[in-house]
């Protein structure tokens, strides 16, 4: 097809939608390698509008499309590229192929029509998209790995408050921010160092760090638990890489994370597991209180998901506290009927309960960071009986209930807006 002079119009509207209308997107792969032997393993799809227009530079082509709101159009004919071209290349290893993902696409209906690649491959997704709509993304992530896909969070470290999540997305593939392994090490760096090795010890994922450029570059990668790597050190995209179908594909030690359980509220996780005590709310009170000081220690790299029933029991002194937690936290979230009262540059999550839902008779809070989880989690004996407030609680450190505690909560979150 040839493309219309329009297209060297800069950043013009209509060279845009001609782009998306006539799919002329085009994909290059960029090798993934070894660290250790520098032997080529997979190969990341990597998609751009036409040569010699501002289009080219993904950048743009992707600023542009959420200008106009339309992400997942242009993601999905970069996924139709980057599909089409590596079945016409040759890539039939499972793993081998890496792929760049908006989460938005996932949640099209269409998108079972849509091509998919001859072999299960990695889909990338950012952390901009996990910290953006958290429920959204787990949403997009468990749909995935029902059609079989594994999961890469890319540019991990670009922001620290990602840590916060890191045990809740459960990716299969991280990806180091280029930053972390081009600055000098500073103590943000041995923050997401200790974090992802923590993660990576503790579920098998696999570490990969983008942007090695040089020798001292790999060595880097290496000293932070890399064990695969991508930058120009290696080569730069090609259109047409070399022998695609005797790759190796990407190792993995672990399964794919297993979906969590259906459980609709944090009291009902972990008092099937734990034995509940009783207590009143003076208590729940204080105890709140304590592990919210934990998640402040903690700074950007802490969860902090809470439910209080109805709006009254958001009293200002507590709302003081979250408007503080907010401004540090990776993540703050609270659950309750009613209206807040929020500041509007408040960076608290709100979510509404709905008076059929069984979490308008708990007190929950979940914590969450690189080293420390708890979850406290109580269900109120009488409801109708609410100014006397007893209840019966679990107290638990145990990161696997905690997770799935957390996800309860998250999974009612609305998108940030």
């Amino acid at each position: 097809m040839t493309v219309s002079t329009s297209l060297t119009e800069h950043g013009s509207e209509a060279l845009f939608q001609q782009i998306l209308a006539e799919r002329l997107i085009s994909t290059r792969f960029q090798s993934i390698v070894e660290l250790d032997s520098g032997t080529v393993v997979a190969y990341e799809a990597l998609s751009r509008g036409p040569a010699d227009t501002v289009f080219h530079n993904p950048a743009a082509l992707f600023d542009r499309a959420h200008a106009l709101g339309r992400v997942t159009d242009l993601d999905l004919a970069c996924w139709v590229s980057s599909v089409r071209t590596a079945t016409e290349q040759g890539f039939t290893a499972p793993h081998s192929l890496f792929v760049n993902v908006e989460p938005g696409s996932l949640h099209r209906a269409d998108l079972g029509d849509a091509p998919h690649p001859p072999a299960p491959a990695v889909l990338e997704v950012t952390e901009r998209a996990l910290m953006n709509d958290p429920a959204g993304l787990f949403y997009a992530i468990g749909r995935a790995r029902a059609l079989g896909y594994r999961i890469a969070l890319d540019d991990l470290g670009a922001d620290p408050a990602s840590l916060a999540l890191l045990p809740l997305l459960q990716p299969d593939v991280i990806k180091l921010d280029m930053a972390l392994i081009r600055e000098r090490p500073d103590q943000d760096a041995a923050r997401v160092m200790s974090a992802v090795a923590a993660h990576a010890e503790r579920t098998g994922a696999v570490v990969l760090a983008e942007g090695i450029e040089t020798e001292e570059h790999r060595v880097t990668a290496l000293a932070l638990g890399a064990t695969y790597g991508q930058g120009w050190l290696f080569g730069r995209p090609v259109p047409e890489p070399a022998k695609p179908a005797t790759l190796a594909g990407i190792r993995f030690s672990a399964e794919p994370a297993a979906p969590q359980q259906a459980a609709r509220t944090p009291f009902e996780v972990v008092a099937p597991v734990r034995t509940p005590r009783p207590s009143d709310r003076e208590l729940l009170v204080q105890m709140s209180i304590f592990l919210e000081s934990r998640a402040r220690a903690s700074g950007d790299s802490a969860v902090v998901l809470s439910t209080f029933q109805q709006h009254t029991n958001f009293t200002p002194a507590t709302r003081a506290r979250y408007e503080a937690l907010g401004a540090d936290a990776g993540l703050v979230a609270v659950h309750l009927a009613g209206d807040p009262q929020l500041a509007a540059a408040s960076r608290i999550r709100v979510g509404q309960i709905d008076p059929a839902d069984p979490l308008l008779a708990e007190w929950d809070i979940v914590v969450l960071t690189a080293d420390f989880a708890a979850v406290l989690a109580a269900r109120e004996l009488d409801p109708t009986q609410h100014a006397q407030g007893s209840y019966e609680f679990v107290l638990t450190h145990d990161r696997d209930l905690a997770t799935a505690a957390a996800l309860t909560l998250i999974n009612r979150l609305p998108a940030a807006s």
